[in-house]
């Protein structure tokens, strides 16, 4: 009987490709539900003969059991076009600006925290005199140089992460999938250095407006001034510490979400073909990822706050050398707790608005994947129906 069994996530409520794969598999294969697993899965009739999913080349039996989108045996990345990246930069440019924004409150109280810790000792104190004595406007310091130097950063960032992580997936084969660790870190780390590039600058910019608010009248006041009293170059001097900031924060941050929504997706299948609980998954996977790149990335970007609250000569290696002094390696740590707050936050949000702005523009899983002509030919090449 069927009653009490889970209704077919991907049966109703039109076509999917999940759909479409069960229609074409030969009589004798269907799913069966199996309850310790609480999923369905694809089962041959015991009755049925199967020795034309036999291979020449390992004479071992097809595998019916893949899950309920069948990925394993019959999926490949599709080669993209340009218009398809132009639409990763659009969703990696929309989720970094809109979510940086969005948080630039708590990002200021980080900085005043790291910046002058005499006068803001801790995340609750920073608020209550920012409040009581700065006004509420001052949370939005500097939120000119965030939104712009995060919504170019997403969008290169972003889409190049994507291309460098399908190349090298292209260059290995097929033995992409026993490097997969490595070459997520590798396209993540790529996608970091060519960001550090456009965020070091609006990041300088920033820091100076939040530690200093009497600096200039406005963004464009700070950015000038900065440049004709420090030269261009002093909106650069911090890149060394945001490569060293940078780099470990994106291979931390799409690491650990990459590698915690496979296993989610993996204890829960139906959860590809239901774009809700997909874009739960990003949220979980975003969450635990900031969490870990706050930790990884903080003692980078204490240094850079230290360097840029003021006009100086220092160099990453004396605003290094002055943290030791002046708190000893704790000090690389200030602001941890709001750290790990505002990036569980902010990485959980940016996968979130990603993935939500990636389907709206029509760029969802199965469009970047090929299913039914692998399915065709692996079946035609074994003998089987055709």
């Amino acid at each position: 009987s069927d009653e009490g069994l889970p209704p077919l996530p991907f049966w109703s409520g039109g076509q999917s490709t999940s759909k479409q794969l069960l229609t074409l598999l030969p009589a004798g294969i269907g799913l069966e539900y199996d309850p310790k697993l609480k999923r369905y899965s694809l089962t041959v009739n015991k009755d049925m003969d199967i020795s034309w999913m036999k291979t020449d080349e390992s004479s071992r039996a097809f595998d019916p059991k893949f899950g309920p989108r069948g990925r394993s045996p019959i999926e490949r990345e599709m080669e993209l076009g340009v218009a398809t990246y132009l639409r990763f930069i659009a969703s990696g440019a929309i989720c970094a600006s809109a979510v940086h924004l969005t948080l630039t409150p708590i990002d200021v109280v980080k900085t005043k925290v790291q910046t002058d810790p005499e006068k803001y000792p801790n995340i609750l104190s920073a608020f209550k005199t920012v409040i009581e004595k700065e006004g509420p406007g001052t949370f939005f310091t500097g939120w000119v140089p965030t939104f712009g130097g995060f919504f170019v950063w997403g969008g290169a960032s972003f889409a190049f992460t994507e291309f460098v992580r399908r190349y090298l997936e292209g260059a290995a084969g097929s033995m992409a999938s026993s490097y997969e660790v490595p070459i997520i870190l590798a396209s993540s780390a790529a996608g970091a250095f060519i960001g550090s590039f456009i965020l070091t600058p609006s990041e300088a910019v920033r820091i100076r407006s939040v530690a200093q608010p009497d600096f200039a009248p406005n963004i464009a006041g700070v950015y000038t001034r900065m440049v004709s009293e420090e030269g261009f170059p002093s909106l650069f001097s911090a890149l060394p510490a945001f490569l060293v900031k940078e780099i470990p924060f994106g291979m931390a941050k799409f690491t650990v979400f990459d590698l915690s929504t496979a296993f989610m997706y993996n204890q829960v299948p139906a959860a590809r073909e239901d774009i809700k609980l997909s874009l739960f998954v990003s949220l979980a996977g975003g969450t635990l990822g900031g969490i870990v790149a706050a930790f990884v990335s903080n003692p980078g970007d204490a240094t850079i706050s230290e360097m840029k609250k003021a006009k100086s000569d220092m160099t990453p290696l004396d605003a290094a050398q002055k943290l030791l002094e002046r708190g000893g390696p704790a000090n690389f740590f200030r602001g941890l707790p709001i750290r790990m707050v505002f990036y569980s936050l902010l990485v959980s949000l940016q996968f979130f608005v990603y993935d939500g702005v990636r389907f709206a523009l029509g760029i969802g899983a199965d469009d970047l994947k090929l299913y039914l002509d692998v399915l065709g030919g692996a079946l035609s090449a074994s003998g089987g129906p055709k």
